[in-house]
This record gives structure tokens, C-alpha cells and sequence, in this order.
């Protein structure tokens, strides 16, 4: 896919899977074991577009249709400007 990562131009990547959490109004969607290809030396990633809109779509099944996910975390936010630290 890539012939040198646009971020440090090294030229060696290696096909991966990763976690990859995707955003949307708030509203966030964690998935395991997304194939990518992955700079060997900065480690940037880089997706395939078809792989980026199937995560886009399993989001609207579970946002949207109402599907069940597979697990559900709950996970604390915090301000950091809100923190006070002595």
C-alpha cells in the first residue's frame, strides 16, 4: 500500500493488527484486530479505506440499529485543566 510513511519517510512497514477507536459526536467505538500497515521504525498506521468505512458502518449498527457489542467498558473523563494538583 504505502511506499514510504509520510510522517518520517522510512520505507519498511510490516502488516499488522491493531486497536483502533473511532469517534463520532461523542459517542466512541473501540475495535480489536484491524488489519493495517504499520511504519517499522515511527510506527504510524495506515488503513485501508474499505477497512475505515466497515468500522464506520459496525458504529451505525450499534449507535444507530441497535445492535449489542460484544463487550462495553465504562471509562472515566476527566478535564485537565478541571485537576488540581498540589
Amino acid at each position: 500500500m504505502n511506499t514510504k510513511c509520510h510522517f518520517c519517510g522510512n520505507k519498511n512497514f510490516k502488516e499488522t493488527k491493531v486497536q483502533y477507536i473511532y469517534k463520532h459526536n461523542g459517542k466512541f467505538l473501540i475495535m480489536d484486530d484491524v488489519p493495517c500497515e504499520q511504519c517499522e521504525f515511527c510506527g504510524e498506521q495506515y488503513f485501508e479505506g474499505k477497512i475505515l468505512r466497515q468500522i464506520e458502518t459496525e458504529f451505525n449498527n450499534i449507535y444507530v440499529q441497535g445492535k449489542k457489542p460484544i463487550k462495553e467498558l465504562h471509562v472515566p473523563i476527566e478535564s485537565f485543566s478541571a485537576v488540581q494538583y498540589a
